[in-house]
């Protein structure tokens, strides 16, 4: 029994260590500027901090289905897993996503 339970406690520490947890209080956007377009402002954000885990966000219908996910974990600063992304790059996803994630 010792063995099961010291097995699972090991396995909880070593799960918890792969994702990035949240020490930041949530992002507030600010989406008083212009429009957000994806090709200018919201592909280059995957394309720099996003396409190294995630493999299936490198085109727009693939991000576009997963916008509500993608702006729940920008916002709650679980992702990026490796580094952060600047309040500008936070912006432009987020201001995009709501604004109808349009492919523009």
């Amino acid at each position: 029994m010792k063995k099961i339970l010291s097995g699972l406690l090991v396995c909880t520490a070593l799960m918890s260590g792969c994702s990035k947890g949240s020490t930041t209080p949530s992002f507030t956007p600010d989406c008083s500027g212009a429009a957000k377009s994806f090709s200018r402002d919201v592909a280059p954000v995957f394309h720099s901090a996003c396409s190294g885990c995630h493999t299936s966000f490198s085109t727009y219908s693939q991000i576009f289905a997963d916008r509500s996910a993608i702006r729940s974990r920008i916002v709650d600063g679980s992702m990026p897993q490796q580094g952060s992304l600047s309040d500008a790059q936070k912006n432009n996803v987020v201001c995009w996503i709501d604004s109808g994630a349009p492919n523009n």
